[in-house]
């Protein structure tokens, strides 16, 4: 009988001997949809400390949300927290390298293309959108602290404070990346951090 039953998990006695089964392996979702345009910012092409930024930005952008705020004569409620969407991450990557490759820091590229179209070719159904970009030059990048101050940035100003807070936007998208930037009458090139934070609501 003991013979019959080694290595088996009947009966109360024996139950405590047996290892409990292991869960399923669960892969983590993709940083970004396997889409074709997206294969350039996709998993194992952006630096990983990086897409840790980004996601310490989101962090940050719900802390404020969870207690509310004021962004000048507006004041905001608690909001519930946004959600990194992959369509949305590919989006604000893909803007952030465009504007590092062309030297612009703009919501809309130089053919005119805004957020919406963009998310148009990424197959998200927006209802309501909002984007809005940042660099930050430091003569020493530091990923982390460079998603601190931008949030800050963004907090402080008025044109961009409202899409940290508002209700309407429920997914949100964020790329961050170090480059140069060249200031107007500047010598030389600085050290930055480019950003792109596109928000919306699907349809």
């Amino acid at each position: 009988m003991a013979t019959a039953l080694r290595g088996t998990c009947v009966g109360a006695l024996l139950v405590f001997a047996c290892d409990p089964p292991l869960p399923p392996e669960q892969e983590s979702p993709p940083e970004v949809p396997d889409l074709r345009a997206c294969d350039p910012v996709a998993d194992g092409e952006w630096p990983e400390p990086w897409a840790e930024a980004e996601a310490e930005v989101l962090a940050r952008i719900n802390e404020l949300r969870a207690e509310g705020g004021r962004c000048g004569e507006l004041q905001f409620a608690p909001a519930p927290p946004l959600r990194m969407h992959p369509n949305l991450r590919c989006a604000a990557r893909l803007h952030t390298a465009d504007m590092i490759e062309r030297a612009y820091v703009s919501s809309v590229d130089p053919d005119g293309l805004g957020l919406g179209a963009r998310l148009g070719s990424l197959e998200y159904p927006a209802a309501t959108f909002a984007e809005v970009v940042a660099v930050v030059t430091e003569d020493e990048v530091d990923e982390l602290d460079d998603a601190a101050d931008v949030v800050t940035a963004w907090r402080d100003n008025l044109t961009s404070c409202w899409q940290l807070y508002a209700r309407e936007l429920t997914d949100v998208g964020v790329g961050g990346r170090e480059a140069t930037y060249m200031a107007k009458e500047a010598e030389a090139p600085q050290r930055a951090a480019y950003w792109t934070l596109s928000l919306a609501a699907p349809r």
